[in-house]
């Protein structure tokens, strides 16, 4: 995306354009619209930190709830979501939430997804959407080498507790200035790592991501039996 909004150079993750025009371009379309699922959102976190700010999510689904013909898919790290719940609540068979969450462990997790709700918050607000008879979902990824699978067993424990139901996971796609933001990551989280080691698995580890996602999936089943694992890759 970085090469259709003018920020070709910069980190990914270092940079938001606001689209303050949305709620105005939504409201005219919608009624024009056959209907359908609206997914929040693939490339950028709905639930970013400038969210609190400019409430264009929270606009989104204020305008979707009139409309008994469109559904809503969200996909976030941020537990802001919970705000909405008022909202999410009114729609629940035409709304589901899901959690990207790339390791469970709380002292890797703020070098891999800085600015991301803490991993207790996320379990947290998946637990309350349950409760409000919300559908929740988790997505792992990207599976990162020596990191997704740090107190994974317990993490998905604490899923299946939460009245999780359905688990996707992916690996890592590697490409151009991201695998470098990832291996300083790496460094910063663990200065002495093989970051040789490390790239290859990214972009080689065929096998290594087969084999870590059979971990999940295996786990999963013992965790939840009821319910669904996908994997996308």
């Amino acid at each position: 995306m970085r090469r259709f909004s003018g920020h070709l150079q910069d980190p990914w993750g270092s940079f938001v354009d606001v689209k303050t025009n949305l709620l105005d371009v939504l409201a005219r379309e919608l009624p024009r619209r056959s209907g359908g699922r609206v997914w929040f959102s693939s490339v950028c976190d709905p639930y970013q930190q400038v969210e609190a700010r400019y409430r264009l999510t929270r606009g989104a689904i204020e305008l979707l709830l009139a409309y008994e013909k469109f559904s809503i898919s969200i996909l976030t790290k941020n537990a802001l979501v919970l705000r909405d719940l008022d909202l999410l609540s009114q729609m629940k068979d035409r709304v589901d939430v899901g959690f990207t969450i790339t390791t469970f462990s709380r002292e890797a997790q703020p070098f891999f997804e800085p600015n991301s709700s803490s991993i207790k918050d996320r379990i947290n607000a998946l637990r309350k959407l349950n409760e409000v008879g919300v559908g929740t979902w988790v997505f792992i990824a990207p599976m990162l080498p020596y990191v997704t699978e740090l107190e994974l067993k317990e993490g998905l424990r604490q899923l299946a507790e939460a009245g999780v139901k359905k688990l996707m996971t992916d690996r890592y796609n590697a490409r151009g200035m991201i695998i470098n933001q990832t291996l300083k990551a790496y460094e910063s989280w663990k200065p002495a790592a093989n970051l040789q080691e490390i790239r290859r698995l990214l972009w080689e580890g065929d096998k290594y991501y087969r084999l870590l996602d059979a971990k999940i999936s295996d786990l999963w089943k013992k965790e939840a039996p009821d319910a669904i694992h996908e994997k996308t890759f």
